[in-house]
């Protein structure tokens, strides 16, 4: 009877979701949905997942670099600094509004999450780190619900901005810098030393 059932599940939730519920002991085939989740072993991460961190991470070696940030947040910045400071990991919009009433753009101050810090830098790397950051948001939020066609060109469109970014890092700027070859010394001759000799 319980066979039965495991069927009939997994041809409801499909093979993906039955793979996510593998456990990873060898007695055990697929869990039974009848185990409460705390039973459950954590799957590895898919191979998207492990795309998005890998191109986080290096959006966010970019920020460090630049002295901006890393921690996943939201983030304001006092009239007459540069510096960011963070103020929470996740805000309603209704405390972003209301922090935005005590303290208006208009006095100086500015309010963004991390993905944005970089977004309005002269700097292109930054530009580009914020573009990712921000398309790796999208994508992890929209993976909670339905993916649409725009979520799989958003994914493609990262990979190729993350491989363009990825190599204009690949020469990193050095302290040492190139000279022309200093023109060799004129050896003497033996016709020199005996001409001074006189």
């Amino acid at each position: 009877m319980l066979g039965r059932w495991r069927i009939l599940l997994s041809q409801l939730s499909g093979p993906a979701a039955s793979g996510r519920l593998r456990r990873t002991d060898d007695d055990s085939a697929a869990a039974s949905p009848f185990d409460r989740p705390s039973d459950l072993e954590p799957s590895a991460p898919d191979p998207l997942e492990i795309a998005l961190v890998e191109i986080e991470t290096g959006a966010l070696e970019v920020y460090a670099r630049a002295g901006l940030p890393t921690e996943p947040g939201h983030y304001r910045k006092p009239p007459g600094t540069d510096a960011w400071t963070f103020i929470a990991a996740t805000l309603s919009p209704e405390a972003r509004f209301a922090l935005t009433l005590e303290h208006p753009a208009e006095m100086g101050w500015r309010f963004a999450r991390l993905q944005d810090l970089g977004a309005r830098s002269e700097r292109p790397d930054l530009k580009a780190a914020s573009r990712l950051l921000r398309d790796i948001a999208d994508l992890r939020s929209a993976r909670r619900g339905l993916l649409t066609v725009d979520h799989l060109s958003i994914a493609m469109e990262l990979g190729g901005a993350w491989r363009a970014l990825r190599d204009s890092q690949a020469v990193k700027p050095s302290r040492l810098t190139l000279k022309p070859p200093a023109p060799p010394k004129k050896a003497r001759t033996r016709r020199d030393k005996s001409s001074e000799a006189r």
